[in-house]
């Protein structure tokens, strides 16, 4: 069997690409003997179909016409095909397939069954890494607002339950009467729309700010990029890349765990297995180190893994 594979995806939407690309990275990572690329374009050594995407199953019709290696991908349990795999899709059975039928060996009696009840998120079954939960247009993590620079000049953020905190993007500097304890886990995972920073004029900022503590606005890029999703990876970071830390941050150094963790970064590339694997960490430790790093601008993330460095 050829060492490099191409599965061709078609009319597959990003999740479920994500998705896919997450399991083979996962399977190279534990030896396994194929490399597969996943191209959008027809003609691949095997294709998949998402038949529940507009023209799917006409496109379906076209493919089988010229290969008869295609597996329909669904959510429809009553689906009839020669090859079909359900979302969400499962590791074991969407390995399995797709190695069976490039190597010509598939047999019909072993095809992919979904037993048990569909969960009600779609998850990677036997990974480690789960991606975040995509966010709805304009709601994001505090953290994700910050490394999308939503706000150029100075807002308040107003969130029931939430402190007045104040964030100045061109200074570079946040304000807030009390301690960085005091802020709570959930509060940096919740979406908010951009309206949640709402503008300040600077003579009402500084009158605002007077009696608050100034802090340099990484510490609360790093704070909220760490607990913005707990034992979830944000989506940029999924997949086959590489990742390296242009400095140690230096919140990280004052906990033992995650100054380990950005020892091993500082080094040079790894992958997400590798550094799980080096480092001998819990993977939602690996996860919120990644995540905070990336919002705190400090992860280098190379996408070309095979080819370079950085």
């Amino acid at each position: 069997m050829a060492a490099d594979l191409i599965l061709s995806a078609l009319n597959v939407g990003p999740k479920d690409l994500m998705v896919m690309r997450s399991l083979l990275n996962l399977a190279g990572g534990r030896g396994g003997s194929d490399s597969w690329e996943i191209s959008a374009q027809p003609g691949g050594d095997v294709s998949i179909v998402d038949v529940d995407s507009e023209g799917g199953e006409g496109l379906l019709e076209e493919q089988n016409q010229l290969s008869p290696l295609v597996i329909a991908l669904t959510r429809r349990k009553d689906f009839q095909g020669r090859f079909v795999l359900h979302k969400p899709l499962r590791s074991r059975e969407f390995l399995r397939m797709l190695n069976q039928l490039a190597s010509g060996d598939f047999e019909p009696e072993v095809a992919p069954q979904v037993a048990e009840p569909e969960p009600p998120t779609e998850v990677i079954a036997d990974s480690i890494w789960q991606p975040m939960t995509p966010a709805q247009a304009g709601h994001y993590t505090l953290a994700e607002h910050l490394r999308r620079q939503t706000w150029k000049k100075p807002v308040v953020i107003t969130r029931p339950g939430w402190p007045l905190i104040l964030i100045d993007p061109g200074s570079g500097a946040w304000f807030f009467d009390g301690s960085i304890a005091d802020l709570a886990p959930p509060m940096f995972a919740e979406p908010m729309p951009e309206s949640a920073g709402v503008p300040v004029s600077n003579s009402d900022f500084v009158d605002r700010v007077h009696g608050h503590r100034q802090r340099p606005l990484s510490e609360l890029k790093w704070f909220a990029g760490l607990a913005q999703a707990r034992g979830q990876l944000h989506p940029d970071l999924m997949g086959g890349v590489q990742f390296m830390l242009t400095q140690v941050p230096s919140e990280a150094m004052k906990n033992a765990q995650l100054h380990g963790l950005a020892q091993i970064l500082i080094r040079g590339p790894i992958t997400l297995d590798e550094l799980h694997q080096e480092s001998g960490q819990a993977p939602a430790n690996v996860m919120a180190f990644l995540n905070a790093s990336y919002t705190s601008g400090k992860l280098l993330v190379n996408r070309a893994a095979a080819a370079a460095s950085f």
